[in-house]
């Protein structure tokens, strides 16, 4: 880890996968709190190993083994590490704000996958879903649709809430992605989005955790 800031000693390990953007989240908070962590990168294409499952029965990543404290769900990490870790606080003081946080944090993995699994799907080989060019394109719209809930979400504002937050952290992985697969005139288009966007790769945290 770098940038020559200092970071609290922990004893912690984040494991991932190649191609999930799930952890990403989870690295961007540690980066933001300044934690140590040590990557352990998890294939689970041909199947979980015995060690992963004891780790996380249903084999999905990310999982964080805090000094033997064992978590999973990128949601629940990011409100476990905000809690323990509450400096720089990464969720607003107001509880209207929270709530509308949590509601966010939501919408990025209920809402957003589906639709980015049908778009990606040619490019996904063996694992993608049955899909035909009406189902690719119909999950583009539905992306499109989501980056206007966001643009509408912002407002004036710079951050998603108000301040930044893990909202904005939930969705970072995905938007920045997508303006790399195909996604950057929709984006583009957007301003509001397109600001969000630019003022997200200028963190040194998110720099750091997605090797931007």
């Amino acid at each position: 880890m770098g940038g020559g800031r200092y970071y609290r000693s922990r004893n912690m390990k984040l494991y991932t996968h190649p191609v999930s953007l799930f952890p990403f989240r989870v690295k961007i908070a540690l980066h933001e709190k300044e934690l140590v962590y040590e990557e352990v990168v998890t294939d689970l294409v041909g199947g979980a190993s015995e060690e992963f499952l004891e780790l996380n029965p249903f084999a999905q990543i990310p999982v964080l083994d805090d000094e033997g404290f064992v978590m999973a769900e990128s949601m629940a990490i990011l409100e476990y590490l905000e809690e323990k870790f509450p400096k720089p606080a990464l969720s607003p003081a107001d509880v209207e704000a929270r709530a509308t946080m949590r509601k966010l944090m939501g919408w990025s993995t209920d809402y957003w996958y589906v639709h980015w699994k049908a778009w990606l799907a040619p490019k996904l080989g063996a694992q993608a879903p049955p899909w035909n060019e009406e189902s690719v394109a119909e999950g583009r719209l539905g992306l499109t649709r989501h980056l206007d809930v966001i643009g509408g979400q912002l407002g004036d504002g710079e951050w998603l809430v108000g301040t930044y937050s893990m909202a904005d952290i939930c969705y970072a992985p995905l938007i920045l992605s997508a303006s790399r697969l195909g996604l950057e005139e929709e984006i583009g288009a957007r301003p509001k989005v397109q600001g969000w966007l630019d003022r997200l790769v200028k963190r040194e945290a998110v720099r750091e955790a997605l090797h931007l």
